[in-house]
């Protein structure tokens, strides 16, 4: 029965008088020793409310590569001639072998084949660092990650660089998503290329098989995407392999042969999973 402005006046009034006087010191006191206790964890938190921010943090973002994962990348499935091979192994150690449902199979001569091509369409080259005792990889990480499968199948870089000299090149662009080399064979020059699938399919006109080259139709087409989209699925970044033989520079990116896939990717850290488990724990 009141009037509504002393009803407002008194509300007021009381909530003022419910808060303590000392609340301000003793909130800053509370996030002075928070602060405190995160320097002894190696953790500088430059303003205070920072850590009351941290108590109630529900989402985490991070970077991944190098932070979550090894910055490693490496292949881990190949498909050429309609067959699929893991290969084990991780990291830049040219250490690692090839299975097929899960027996342990030497790579056939369409495998090395596609990883020969893919080696010779790759700037990249891997090195053992005596002083680290660590493999590294001179240049782009996911060519450096076909350089070291390649070797894996018995195929080294500088061996393939030596006995197919390169001519030419087509490089890469964000654009055209796909990279071209042109390399002097004893049969005359080949066009090696590597991309996206989505992009090199549209330019192959022939798939490599056990019998030889084959027309590319609608069919085998949709299958190599089904097979690309599967491997994306597996969180595996999927590459192209195609060539050309008798090429020139301005037909090196047309009436392609088809040679396979190649799916790759960036192993994650060991203590990662540690990592996130006491994020977990934290709630």
């Amino acid at each position: 029965g009141q009037p509504f402005v002393e009803m407002l006046v008194f509300g007021i009034a009381l909530a003022v008088a419910v808060v303590p006087e000392a609340l301000p010191a003793v909130v800053t006191i509370a996030l002075a020793l928070g602060v405190q206790r995160m320097v002894k964890r190696n953790a500088l938190m430059r303003r205070l409310p920072a850590v009351e921010t941290l108590g109630c943090t529900s989402v985490i973002c991070s970077d991944k590569t190098g932070t979550l994962t090894k910055d490693q990348m490496t292949v881990r499935r190949v498909v050429a001639g309609g067959r699929t091979f893991d290969v084990s192994g991780s990291g830049y150690e040219p250490r690692g072998e090839f299975s097929r449902d899960g027996a342990v199979v030497p790579p056939d001569a369409l495998v090395r084949e596609l990883l020969q091509a893919a080696v010779l369409a790759s700037d990249a080259s891997v090195a053992h660092d005596a002083e680290a005792d660590r493999w590294r990889v001179k240049g782009d990480p996911t060519e450096g990650a076909m350089v070291v499968a390649a070797a894996k199948a018995g195929l080294d870089k500088a061996e393939l660089d030596a006995r197919y000299p390169r001519l030419d090149e087509i490089p890469f662009t964000s654009e055209t998503k796909r990279m071209t080399t042109l390399n002097r064979f004893p049969d005359g020059v080949v066009a090696c290329a590597k991309g996206a699938p989505e992009v090199l399919l549209p330019s192959c006109t022939r798939q490599l098989t056990d019998a030889g080259e084959a027309p590319l139709d609608a069919a085998a087409r949709d299958q190599v995407l089904a097979n690309a989209r599967q491997m994306a699925g597996k969180a595996l970044r999927v590459l192209a392999i195609a060539t050309r033989r008798g090429a020139t520079k301005a037909t090196a990116e047309q009436d392609l042969t088809f040679l396979g896939l190649v799916g790759m990717i960036d192993p994650p850290r060991p203590e990662a999973k540690a990592a996130i488990q006491t994020c977990r724990e934290a709630g």
